[in-house]
């Protein structure tokens, strides 16, 4: 019977026949990536500062939560399957799973961040600024420092609803008005009022303005400033006075009239004079006592008057003869012959003189005050 022998010198295959759960033959690949897995843990443990017996422990499940600020994390519990050898799979199974929160969980947050707030000492209040409704939630001593916070800057001139400087009012509703300002300009008129002078060169009874009235008108302009649709302030800024009250003053004559005497007793002497009207004029003054001075007087008022002319007539004013009577036809008192016969008119016109001014120098000043007498 012939026997099967093997050739010398013909290879041997070889059979990796180590168990799975043992320790790996030096050399081979298990042996190679379990040396890493076990590298990779040794990292694990020396950055999460846990020891590598309890890294090797989280291999059966893990589950833990990171914080961080308003962002969190959480950690996938993972069970370790049997046969999972790879270091890569291993260091993910040991170290967990981290995923990103999804929005409703970001908003849980933000509501248990600010019930934290609250807890510490902060106050929540709604600000209406700008149009805008915000809710604020602040742990600010006063309402200026939270306004502040929040970026909102508030002018001198507008009105917030609540005081800066005190504590914040939890739960109340603060609003901001913008303020805006104008010039405004308001002119105020002061009436004159009217004085009386009492006057005895005037004839009683009679008035005459000395001095005219003017009203006083000042006008004033104003920095108005309006909130919220109202006026908070209003600062003078100029005034101007456009013109100063001046009354008016009025004079009241006070002058009594001198009665004249009656016209028959003035007509007597009448036809015993003749000539020269200025002449005839001379000699009834001097009857009455009056003087070469009181003549001079009647001399330059009937020259102005009528030019001592009997027949002297104003067109204008239908005045007439030496003194210009008005109308003539007055001088019918003192004589029917009136418009022809100078005594009579002379007559005529002294009585009046003494009777109103009391001498011709009198009725001179009044005629050269007023152009007439």
């Amino acid at each position: 019977m012939a026997r099967h022998t093997a050739e010398r010198g013909a290879a041997t295959p070889v059979t990796d026949t180590t168990p799975v759960t043992g320790v790996p033959q030096p050399g081979t690949r298990r042996a190679a990536r379990l040396a890493e897995s076990e590298q990779q843990a040794s990292k694990a443990s020396g950055v999460l500062g846990i020891p590598g017996v309890a890294v090797k422990a989280l291999r059966g499940g893990v589950l833990g939560a990171v914080v961080l600020g308003t962002g969190a994390f959480t950690v996938s519990q993972v069970s370790a399957e049997p046969g999972v050898t790879d270091g890569a799979d291993l260091a993910a199974v040991e170290a967990g799973t981290l995923a990103l929160r999804d929005v409703d969980a970001a908003s849980r947050s933000q509501l248990a961040g600010r019930q934290a707030l609250e807890a510490d000492g902060a106050r929540s209040f709604t600000l209406v600024v700008d149009g805008e409704t915000r809710e604020i939630t602040t742990t600010a001593a006063t309402l200026g420092e939270a306004l502040t916070e929040a970026g909102v800057v508030v002018g001198g001139d507008d009105v917030v609803t609540a005081g800066l400087n005190a504590a914040v009012p939890a739960g109340e509703t603060v609003e901001v008005l913008r303020a805006s300002s104008e010039h405004v300009t308001e002119e105020t008129v002061e009436e004159h009022g009217v004085v009386e002078k009492e006057d005895d060169s005037l004839p009683e009874g009679e008035r005459k303005v000395e001095t005219e009235g003017v009203d006083g008108v000042t006008t004033e302009t104003y920095r108005v400033v309006t909130a919220g649709g109202e006026e908070v302030s209003r600062e003078l800024v100029a005034t101007v006075v456009s013109s100063t009250k001046v009354d008016e003053v009025v004079l009241v004559g006070t002058k009594k009239a001198v009665e004249a005497a009656p016209a028959e007793q003035a007509a007597a002497p009448v036809a015993s004079y003749s000539g020269d009207p200025r002449a005839i004029g001379r000699e009834l003054a001097a009857a009455r006592g009056w003087g070469a001075d009181q003549f001079s007087c009647l001399d330059s008022l009937w020259t102005r008057e009528s030019n001592w002319s009997v027949t002297a007539d104003n067109p204008t004013s239908s005045a007439y003869g030496i003194p210009q009577a008005l109308p003539g036809s007055k001088m019918a008192s003192a004589g029917a012959d009136w418009a022809t016969n100078p005594a009579t008119q002379i007559t005529w016109g002294l009585n009046y003189i003494a009777g109103r001014y009391g001498t011709p120098c009198g009725a001179w000043g009044h005629s050269q005050s007023v152009g007439w007498y």
